[in-house]
């Protein structure tokens, strides 16, 4: 599971999100099995509502990617806004005899 850093805006710490990735691998490949947001947070100063969706499950060749997509809603004293991750995970090699990969894994953020 890889988890994503505080948000801080003008260095007040706003929210703790996390996008956690859980997958498996085989000889077919890689296959996230689910993702979560589990210990995303708000802090004194805001409010998150936060969700996710896995939104390509299986990367059965090299060169393939799997991705989760977390979505919070920030609600903050005077503001309101949403922030998105993506996350990929790439397939980069697979030893299907002793089901070893190796994974390239990025995070995107938006607001």
């Amino acid at each position: 599971m890889m988890n994503i850093h505080c948000l801080t805006i003008n260095l007040i710490n706003v929210i703790n999100k996390k996008l956690g990735n859980h997958y498996s691998v085989g000889d077919y490949g890689l296959k996230m099995r689910y993702s979560n947001v589990a210990g995303t947070k708000g802090t004194f100063w805001s409010d998150v509502d936060a969700s996710c969706e896995v939104s390509d499950s299986k990367a059965e060749k090299v060169g393939y990617d799997i991705n989760a997509v977390g979505t919070y809603k920030l609600n903050v004293n005077l503001s309101n806004g949403y922030i998105v991750l993506t996350s990929y995970l790439q397939l980069t090699s697979l030893n299907k005899t002793s089901k070893v990969a190796r994974v390239y894994q990025r995070y995107t953020y938006r607001d």
